[in-house]
């Protein structure tokens, strides 16, 4: 940081337009500190939710920025976002400013773009893997997972949310999830028939984030859809049920935060329901809060 009292980024809501600002402390560091990681990103799970968990996992004080989606008139959407955004990037000389991205209080720098996000803060707590062969596997799992990623995302975003076009997205998203679940088969293999709840090494990358959070939200969309897939299901109960993910797991962060944002046709509100057009929000607009285990 620039200096002990001053900050290279300001993480308060007056300061990033964010409608809820929550410091998580796992008692690691002093309380007046600012923690090194903020994640700025919508008030939802979305892109950003793998991210949170990670910190969580490696309990790590960070901070997270959640920027409120909110009704603009009858059928347009606004957030405060949009207004600090260029601020934010004449502040910090920031270009590629966007959401999610990952402030490094350390390193005195912001960085964007999903799968960068990812590799930043992986590197930075020793979740990409433990040589260089096992960080390329983790870029190219993390490219993968992306993509299918992107079936969930068309659907969301721009199908009406029909079951015709539900049941046409797990149709597309079958090709990944069959790759995936060949790379968990040979990975057992390679254990000796020790069920897998990493996809590389022993330990926690940042793919098994991401994927985790797909395959949570693929099983809401079709519950039972993992059935021909094993691997991945082992996978998806036996992370979910690792010491390292209890706290954030058990958070509102998890349970009561949408996947998608509220244009979605898909869990734009909570429990995978569909949000509606001037409903209450009650996730969003929560000022300045503090989380620990």
């Amino acid at each position: 940081m620039s200096s002990s009292t001053t900050p290279y980024f300001a993480t308060t809501s007056s300061s990033t337009g964010a409608g809820t600002t929550i410091t998580v402390r796992f008692n690691n560091g002093k309380p007046e500190e600012t923690p090194r990681f903020a994640i700025g990103y919508w008030s939802i799970r979305g892109l950003a939710a793998p991210l949170r968990m990670m910190l969580c996992a490696a309990k790590v004080d960070h901070t997270i920025l959640m920027y409120d989606l909110v009704e603009d008139g009858d059928a347009g959407w606004t957030s405060d976002y949009f207004t600090s955004k260029p601020a934010l990037k004449s502040k910090y000389s920031c270009a590629l400013m966007n959401l999610p991205y990952v402030v490094d209080q350390t390193q005195e720098r912001i960085v964007c773009q999903t799968n960068a996000c990812f590799m930043h803060l992986g590197r930075q707590l020793g979740m990409m893997g433990g040589n260089e062969t096992e960080q390329s596997v983790c870029e190219e799992l993390l490219g993968e997972i992306y993509d299918l990623r992107n079936v969930m995302i068309k659907f969301a975003y721009t199908s009406g949310g029909t079951k015709e076009e539900a049941a046409g997205a797990l149709t597309g998203a079958t090709a990944h999830l069959k790759k995936l679940e060949l790379f968990l088969t040979i990975q057992q293999e390679k254990a000796e028939n020790v069920v897998p709840h990493h996809l590389v090494g022993t330990t926690s990358t940042a793919p098994d984030f991401h994927l985790y959070e797909m395959l949570d939200q693929w099983t809401a969309l079709h519950p039972g859809c993992l059935s021909e897939f094993p691997e991945l299901d082992a996978f998806r109960l036996g992370f979910q049920q690792l010491e390292e993910n209890q706290f954030y797991l058990e958070s509102w962060l998890h349970e009561a935060l949408p996947f998608n944002n509220l244009m979605a046709k898909f869990a734009s509100a909570p429990e995978a329901t569909v949000y509606e057009r001037g409903q209450t929000a009650s996730w969003r607009g929560k000022g300045e809060i503090t989380m620990s285990p």
